[in-house]
């Protein structure tokens, strides 16, 4: 079969579409592991190597900035990353709402939580285990630039047949 009609070109088009919609859907899935958690109350040092670790808050406070931060250990001390969309989960017969992110945990870790306002703060604060952020985020970036590769390859067969198709006539 020859890809010799110009028609051919809308599918080398929609290839990175498609592969930019399964790449978003990717990401988007790792959020459920964020409904899904089982938040622990902060307090104590705890082991997430390989893991991600989502932080949350039973009391949402909107117009307060509050910075969680890896406190243990020192040499890892790097601040929570905060989340792009809000996510609450029902645990335990409370709502804990997610206010941080750290995509890769290590061995022997605590979490503080601080309002930056430096006021008393009277909400309690958890942690949940996840799955790793950055596995499902190497497989959208796969998937995602590969079909964008993938497009480019089948726009350049196009065109190279499309070509040959016009000398051979000649």
């Amino acid at each position: 079969m020859y890809f010799t009609r110009r028609s051919w070109y809308i599918l080398a088009a929609l290839i990175p579409i498609v592969a930019w919609i399964l790449a978003t859907s990717q990401l988007a899935k790792q959020w459920d592991h964020v409904h899904e958690a089982k938040p622990v109350t902060l307090g104590s040092k705890f082991d997430a190597a390989g893991q991600s670790v989502a932080v949350f808050t039973d009391f949402e406070q909107p117009g307060r900035a509050i910075t969680c931060s890896v406190t243990k250990p020192k040499d890892h001390a790097v601040e929570l990353t905060t989340p792009p969309l809000q996510v609450s989960v029902d645990y335990d017969s409370t709502r804990w709402h997610f206010i941080g992110m750290l995509e890769e945990g290590f061995d022997d870790m605590a979490i503080e939580c601080l309002p930056d306002d430096q006021q008393i703060d009277s909400a309690t604060y958890a942690y949940a285990l996840v799955s790793p952020v950055a596995a499902d985020k190497a497989v959208a970036n796969f998937t995602m630039w590969g079909g964008i590769a993938f497009g480019l390859l089948v726009s350049i067969v196009i065109g190279y047949n499309r070509r040959s198709s016009t000398f051979k006539e000649m």
